[in-house]
């Protein structure tokens, strides 16, 4: 019995003896946030960016040849009265864009269609390098 309390009080001192060293936990911790805090900084967002015109503008007059008429729909894209994918519409808006100089995207909008494709027809008239865009709603 004497043993065992002995022991005891081993364990008790050798508890208040002990001493926890934090000092590395918050070196650790503060390292983490200024690596976060900096490589956040360097993440840049995609976006697509519109100028728009003042409200006092005049109307620009265009030829027919520089308008590139896109109707997009909830499954696709029409064109010229034919469905058409995406990757379709991209092409056709390069291959108009190096024929016709100040190529403008004319994107129609019905009511019935979703956001989305409207969001996606601003993505593929970037993708295609045309700077130019309107919008109109049908």
């Amino acid at each position: 019995m004497s043993g065992f309390i002995k022991q005891k009080k081993k364990l008790r001192r050798g508890y208040t003896d002990l001493q926890f060293d934090s000092t590395s936990i918050a070196d650790l911790s503060f390292n983490l946030l200024i690596f976060f805090i900096v490589t956040a900084s360097f993440m840049l967002r995609q976006g697509i960016f519109l100028s728009l015109p003042a409200a006092n503008s005049a109307a620009v007059k265009v030829e027919a040849e520089q308008i590139f008429d896109i109707y997009p729909q909830n499954d696709g894209f029409i064109f010229e009265g034919e469905r058409k994918t995406r990757n379709d519409i991209i092409t056709l808006l390069k291959s108009r864009k190096e024929s016709v100089k100040d190529t403008i995207a004319v994107i129609h909008m019905k009511p019935d269609v979703v956001y989305d494709r409207l969001i996606d027809s601003l993505s593929l008239v970037k993708e295609s390098g045309v700077v130019k865009v309107s919008l109109k709603e049908n």
